[in-house]
């Protein structure tokens, strides 16, 4: 049986990667690019799509782990919309606290 605690390691380093890649591969182009900027608010989305995906292909399903269940793709949409909200939230720390 997998260590829960490596899973949710696991998680929150995926929330991390997923933050700096979209931010990296999206928020440049937004930033840099005055037609773009209003559309800002699709890099949410953008990462709450990226962590779905991680989520379905490295078959995380969080609440199958808890309950001890079969894992199922209702789990894998509720784990990747952590994966990707974490990911917003990361950013939001790192912009509020960090970039001033």
């Amino acid at each position: 049986m997998t260590n829960p605690v490596l899973i949710y390691a696991g998680v929150m380093i995926l929330a991390f990667l997923v933050e700096a890649g979209i931010e990296y591969i999206l928020g440049t182009p937004f930033d840099k690019v005055p037609k773009l900027q209003p559309f800002k608010w699709l890099l949410m989305y953008a990462s709450l799509g990226a962590g779905m995906g991680l989520a379905y292909y490295y078959k995380l399903d969080l609440p199958a782990l808890v309950m001890q269940v079969e894992p199922s793709w209702v789990g894998m949409v509720l784990t990747g919309s952590a994966i990707g909200r974490g990911a917003n939230f990361i950013n939001d720390l790192w912009q509020k606290y960090i970039v001033k």
